[in-house]
């Protein structure tokens, strides 16, 4: 013994045996007497003297002070916990820290001599400890003590030594307590050798595994090493036959061959070694690529073998299906993979059971207790593997299995095959809904079938094809669903299936024709408020929830059932108070506010006032925390707010305050040990997830998240609406939801956030009061600043993008006082780190192309990937402009040195790079003017180039960008317009040019050409005749609001001025003008009034100056009305 572990032990001799009471009283049934523990610890041990805390903690978890006792139940049990509590003291910081995230754990500040103690104890203890349990708790501590010494800098060389002795042991107890610590902390292996070095030796401790306990824990020692190493290097495709990746492919085999060997004895063992290689399978999914026929007929024997458990056999599908979702490209590859696994899954879709429970219950989450069942899951699989795999992949090998199954004399197996088309649908879009009508002739037939329960999968099967095949499928087959499902609300026999057609038919209203679905509410609606008087609460429910559906979709066509329904839906909100009753009076909140929604104000307001009075008398009741009402009313009182407008003013003071208070909630969280049972304490059904790292669970209570999201949503859909008179509750709000702009636990909330705060701005602005001028400055401050971080931080495409959309939007809000230069400075740099991460996905997404993986439907996922990011440039573009427009030619000396990586965008293949840059070069002119010409040697020329694209958008921004420079760049610029003309002619007279799908483009290039002609009217050498003459043919512009206004004040003052070009010899270019000026007066487009008002002049003038002229020869029949009524003829 050391002279310094002997000055320890003589410090922890006389309070050891306290300190062993207090962790027996931790353990103690009694709550008073296991908090009094606690609070004990916390005050009397870790605070004042955490040396000792530490030290005699891993002095009981060796040896219990009461050595008589050594095997005692109880005293394992607190030399177990004891353990537990030094890994978790450890970890912790002193209480006079706790708000400081950057203090030392009390591991790091304990003196150097009591820390060595506690790590020789627990060393000492993991050689001789025979208490499985214990010594698993010891292990788990020393792993955790090791992450706190990385964390620390701190050095315990001993360690590796005692793991390298543990590895080599022939004891089976030594050598699976060495590699349950490597899995905890691979970086001790993975800090000291090399792959190449360390493969063998895993290889070794895998071979020579002769317990079932040790062959796993190699496993999972193997597999997290793995993950360290090709996380730490970076491994991937660029480097796939590295020294690191050579190994790693060579131990693989190794572990497949142990883990085959696992015994199914205690079929604990085989379903950890499955899940290690999920783990792993979804880190480097292309390590299994050469064992992966091997492993598709291992793991289909397990999955064939009935003997065993479900929970083994589903863990041995995951494997596969998590390689699948993580590379499905290499999967696609193999056809056995496919082949083998589909029908199995399929299979068991059809081992579900008859129940006569089914029938009759009246609590449908009855039908959660079968979560577990083989059925549930393979549907879900399926489900997965379809997303996953594609259409191409699966519906040749699902859909004759499918076709067996739907004519077979088993109720069960119709059931599967109608649930597995159920299920494919989303993944499998694209190829399904070429043969829809196939499809849809073969499901429809089963709505009639003679069993109840294939019955209600028909209606599954319906109502989810309305949900992945819409509009479509509504569209084509509108009167074939109707006629078939709607009848089913008639089987009173079968009320599941009652319920089940009514929630089809919700699916089929969210994305249906209301014009086409109008001639059948008559039937639809007498059948659901039937479905009101059936006695199953189910029902019921399930009728109010059609209705509402119903009614949105069929927006005021609703209005001659309202005095029908309204009253029944006030009557269950007044009398159904009964606890079981809950969410049924819950859906009757939604049912009444969406149907006033679709009736508006004024048939609403026959019962507005009683529903509000209901919503307050809800409001105030109390209820528990699982009510679902709460939620249906947070939704309920924002759409009546929608209906009535201002008049919602005086409730605000009952609604808000409670929404506050669902925004501000912060969810329960909660660390436990891995191996701890959260069924009791944190049960899932309370919205209990945990995650597992290391020794180590966290968990976050879910069911509040949901709640807040909808929160936020409702604060910013009464912000939006209310406007001004919402000002009295920004600060407050404004308070609680930037914060939240950084809640990483539930994207919904946070992207409810970003789209309030500018509204809340406008509020502000619009209250036009001077007293919140300062207020509304120091609220931005603080936005900008965290809108600024995220630009610069957030590496979410999606997010950044609302991010940039927020900011753009303030700025509207506010205006040019709230944009100063430190600001753009920022925004630059941190567009500037944007684009360079957007350039790294780029390659990234290049390289997977180049893979041995890629496919179409890889192609498919990173177009999906390129779709976000280019809606990041989107926004990132509109931010550009805000700031160009209030800022003008002040913002190019800050985003000058940005413009060498905004050309490249410009020059970029693909067209959606291509029109960001033309539309930032497109401002740099707009706004800069003449200041502009000094870098269109960067943009100039690839306008002129982007006019030939076959992409409509570029090529409209391009002959935008040709019109922004003749109307703003000054006179430098007209040689080069000129030059655009030819182009931009043949832009105009495309055989296709009128199509809608090239519309835009057209006009924007008729509106440059007229442009041109304005700015350069007496040009040497150009002749603006000519080309006004062009112009005039080429018109009206009837689709482009922007580009009409210019062109029609252009077209105007010509006439005005009585340009030859336009009224031509004896005016015989009047009638065109006419013509033009009709036309462009009946179009869709709402023009500004002076505008319109000397359009109608103008019309008026040139019809009087052109005997026998009827401008309403040039209109079409059903618009003349239009026209006439402006002109007041």
């Amino acid at each position: 013994m050391t002279s310094s572990a002997s000055v320890v032990e003589a410090a922890l001799s006389p309070v050891v045996g306290d300190l062993a009471l207090v962790v027996a009283h931790l353990l103690s049934p009694n709550n008073s007497e296991r908090q009094t523990a606690e609070e004990l610890l916390t005050q009397r041990w870790k605070d004042p003297q955490p040396h000792l805390l530490l030290a005699g903690l891993a002095s009981i978890a060796a040896s219990h002070p009461d050595t008589q006792a050594c095997q005692n139940e109880l005293i394992l049990q607190i030399r177990s916990l004891s353990a537990i509590l030094l890994r978790r003291m450890a970890a912790k910081v002193p209480s006079s820290a706790a708000d400081n995230e950057e203090s030392p754990t009390l591991w790091a500040l304990i003196p150097a001599d009591f820390r060595g103690y506690a790590q020789a104890t627990m060393l000492q203890a993991l050689e001789r400890e025979t208490s499985a349990d214990v010594r698993h708790k010891i292990c788990d501590s020393i792993a955790e003590l090791q992450v706190e010494n990385f964390n620390a800098n701190l050095e315990w060389p001993a360690l590796l030594n005692a793991i390298n002795e543990c590895l080599k042991s022939p004891n089976p107890l030594l050598k699976e307590s060495g590699l349950r610590i490597v899995a905890v902390v691979p970086s001790l292996i993975a800090d000291k050798t090399t792959p190449a070095t360390a493969a063998p030796i895993f290889a070794d401790c895998l071979v020579s595994a002769t317990t079932e306990e040790v062959k796993v824990s190699a496993i999972h020692a193997c597999v997290n090493y793995m993950i360290e190493v090709m996380q730490s290097e970076g491994v991937d495709d660029s480097n796939a036959a590295s020294p690191t990746r050579t190994a790693f492919i060579q131990l693989m085999p190794v572990i497949l061959t142990t883990l085959s060997s696992v015994s199914t004895d205690d079929e604990k063992y085989i379903v950890d070694g499955f899940s290690f290689l999920i783990e792993l399978a979804e880190a480097d999914p292309r390590l299994f690529r050469p064992h992966i026929t091997n492993l598709i007929d291992f793991v289909s024997s397990v999955m064939s073998n009935e003997s065993l458990d479900g929970q083994t056999r589903q863990t041995a599908a995951e494997l596969l299906i998590a390689i699948a979702e993580a590379r499905p490209g290499m999967v696609r590859k193999v056809p056995q993979f496919a082949t083998t696994l589909v029908p199995l899954l399929l299979s068991w879709m059809a081992k579900i059971d008859e129940s006569e429970l089914w029938h009759t219950t009246d609590d449908l989450a009855q039908d959660d207790d079968d979560n577990d069942e083989d059925y549930v899951y393979a549907e879900q699989a399926v489900d997965r593997l379809s997303i996953a795999l594609g259409g191409k992949t699966m519906l040749n090998i699902a859909f004759g299995l499918i076709s067996t199954l739907l004519g077979a004399p088993e109720w069960q197996r119709r059931h599967a095959g109608l649930l597995a088309i159920s299920v494919m649908g989303e993944g499998c879009r694209d190829v399904m809904i070429d043969s829809l009508k196939n499809i849809t002739d073969l499901v429809i037939p089963y709505l009639r079938d003679p069993h109840p329960r294939v019955r209600y999968a028909a209606c599954n099967c319906i109502g989810q094809m309305c949900t992945d095949f819409a509009p479509t499928f509504q569209s084509d087959y509108n009167d074939v669903i109707l006629s078939n499902l709607v009848p089913l609300m008639d089987d009173a026999a079968n009320p599941r299936v009652q319920a089940h057609a009514a929630a089809a038919l919700v699916n089929f209203m969210e994305d249906a024709d209301k014009h086409k679905v109008v001639p059948a509410l008559d039937e639809i609606v007498r059948r659901l408020v039937g479905l009101l008087n059936v006695g199953k609460t189910y029902v019921q429910e399930q009728a109010v929830t059609s209705i509402a559906t119903v009614a949105d979709c069929a927006g005021k066509n609703f209005v001659n059932y309202y005095p029908a329904i309204m009253p029944v839906l006030i009557n269950i909100l007044q009398s159904a108070t009964d606890k079981r009753f809950r969410l049924l009076r819950g859906k009757a909140l939604e049912c009444a506010s969406l149907i006033g929604l679709a009736v508006e104000k004024e048939v609403f307001s026959q019962h507005v006032n009683q529903f509000l009075e209901i919503l307050q008398r809800i409001q105030l009741e109390p209820k528990e925390d699982d009510d679902p009402v709460a939620s249906y009313l947070l939704v309920a009182w924002a759409r009546v707010c929608k209906v009535i407008g201002v008049d919602f003013v005086p409730y605000l003071n009952v609604v808000i305050p409670p929404l506050i208070k669902s925004a501000a909630v912060k969810p329960d969280m909660a660390v436990i040990d891995s191996d701890e049972n959260t069924d009791e304490k944190y049960p899932e059904e309370d919205g209990w997830e945990f995650i597992s790292m290391g020794t180590q669970k966290f968990g976050i209570k879910t069911n509040v998240l949901e709640d807040k999201h909808t929160a936020v949503e409702m604060i910013c859909t009464y912000a939006r609406d209310l406007e001004e008179h919402f000002v009295p509750y920004v600060q407050e709000v404004m308070e609680t939801t930037v914060p939240l702009l950084n809640f990483v636990f539930h994207d919904g909330v946070r992207h409810a956030a970003a789209s309030t705060i500018p509204l809340l701005f406008n509020c502000m602005k619009r209250a036009n009061i001077r007293k919140f001028i300062c207020q509304i400055f120091t609220f931005w401050n603080e936005v900008v600043k965290k809108l600024m971080d995220f630009m610069m931080t957030e590496m979410d495409p999606g997010y950044s993008s609302h991010i940039y959309s927020t900011y753009c939007e303030c700025l509207q809000y506010l205006g040019p006082e709230f944009l100063n230069q430190e600001q753009m400075v920022a925004f630059v740099a941190a567009a500037e780190k944007q684009l360079d991460e957007y350039v790294k996905r780029s390659l990234s997404r290049n390289a997977s192309r180049k893979d041995i993986d890629y496919d179409e439907e890889e192609e498919e996922a990173l177009q999906m990937d390129e779709e976000s990011d280019n809606e990041l440039l989107a926004e990132m573009a509109n931010s550009i402009h805000e700031i160009f427009n209030i800022a003008g030619p002040a913002f190019l000396g800050s985003i000058q040195p940005l413009l060498p990586k905004f050309q490249q965008f410009l020059t970029h293949q693909k067209d959606d790079v291509k029109h960001f840059g033309l539309c930032v070069f497109a401002d740099v002119v707009e706004y800069c003017g003449p200041a502009s010409f000094q870098y269109s040697g960067m943009f100039f020329e690839e306008f002129i180039k982007a006019l030939n694209s076959k992409d409509e958008d570029v090529r409209q921004a391009a002959a935008y960008s040709i019109g922004v420079c003749a109307s703003k760049g000054g006179a430098d610029y007209v040689q080069g317009c000129i030059a655009a003309l030819q182009p931009l002619g043949a832009m105009i007279m495309a055989p296709k040019a009128r199509n809608m799908d090239n519309i835009m483009a057209t006009e924007n290039a008729i509106s440059a050409v007229g442009k041109i002609c304005a700015s350069y009217p007496s040009v040497p050498g150009f002749d603006v005749h000519t080309a006004l003459g062009y112009w005039l043919a080429a018109m009206p512009v009837i689709h482009d609001e922007a580009e009409a206004d210019i062109c029609y004040r252009f077209l105007l003052n010509l006439v005005e001025a009585q340009h030859p070009a336009v009224l031509g010899a004896n005016n015989e270019g009047l009638p065109k003008v006419a013509a033009i000026l009709a036309k462009a007066l009946v179009a869709d487009i709402e023009y500004k009034p002076d505008l319109e008002n000397q359009m109608v002049l103008g019309l008026k003038a040139v019809s009087r100056a052109v005997p026998g002229l009827n401008p309403l020869d040039s209109v079409a029949v059903e618009r003349r009305h239009l026209l006439e009524k402006k002109m007041g003829l």
